[in-house]
């Protein structure tokens, strides 16, 4: 048996939050709105911004519980750590020098690891 991947859905509290985190300041592409909820794509993938979650995430360490991250790839990390501290997004592992990468949280804190391929 093999599983293809398919859409991911990324369950919010505030899709209009959200949307702008992911379309505005990540650059995901909009494709359509459906019943209140967001369709993007990213590359080839697509995401569903599901504005079903209740309650805020409570904040934790990175890797101290169960958790699905998404990982973005940029051609310079260095540039990508300055537009997104200037960007106001919340870190949940700040870039430091030398290091391939960094981790931020969207509005709903879940992650997202920003890496220099």
């Amino acid at each position: 048996m093999h599983f293809q991947p398919g859409e991911t859905n990324i369950i919010c509290t505030n899709a209009e939050a959200s949307l702008h985190f992911y379309r505005d300041i990540l650059g995901f592409t909009f494709v359509e709105e459906e019943g209140g909820a967001y369709r993007l794509a990213a590359g080839e993938r697509t995401y569903l911004l599901l504005p079903l979650a209740t309650e805020e995430r409570p904040e934790h360490p990175y890797c101290s519980t169960p958790e699905f991250s998404l990982d973005l790839y940029v051609e310079n990390v260095s540039e990508a750590y300055t537009y997104l501290k200037e960007s106001g997004v919340t870190f949940a592992r700040h870039w430091e020098e030398g290091k391939p990468s960094c981790i931020i949280r969207d509005p709903d804190g879940l992650v997202v690891e920003v890496i220099q391929r």
